[in-house]
């Protein structure tokens, strides 16, 4: 009887920097191999990419957005905005960085054109320093 093979073993091509930055963060994180490493990259990488392509599956996530508390009418802008989408939004936390800087994070649950068109209007009315969403799919 034949054995199947759960891992597949490949070949991968590195800039030399790159290589040796990814092995520091290995040694610095205590993972043992760059294999184990290699791993967890790209699963986060299918985490943070994924939900680009689930048109149709229910997601949910967090919409991290990082900004300036000295932008006048900008947590006004995003509390009406969040509004238009409760049926969204299950929970926000607004976290004081700096005296200047603030991160909100809002959870969603949706499906992706929902949570794509709130997240684009938010980026299209608020100046903001950064906007990164993060979205997994429901199983």
């Amino acid at each position: 009887m034949k054995k199947i093979r759960r891992t597949v073993k490949t070949g991968v091509s590195f800039p030399r920097e790159l290589l040796e930055d990814f092995d520091k963060i290995l040694r610095e994180l205590g993972i043992g191999s760059r294999s184990q490493g290699l791993q967890e990259a790209i699963r986060t990488f299918i985490s943070v990419n994924s939900w680009k392509l689930e048109e149709g599956e229910e997601l949910v996530g967090v919409i991290l957005i990082h900004y300036s508390h000295e932008v006048k009418g900008l947590e006004e802008e995003l509390t009406d905005i969040q509004h238009g989408h409760l049926h969204l939004i299950l929970s926000t936390l607004h976290i004081h960085l700096t005296r200047e800087d603030c991160l909100q994070i809002i959870t969603v649950r949706g499906r992706l054109p929902e949570i794509r068109e709130l997240t684009e209007e938010i980026r299209s009315k608020v100046k903001l320093k950064q906007l990164l969403p993060v979205l997994i799919p429901v199983h």
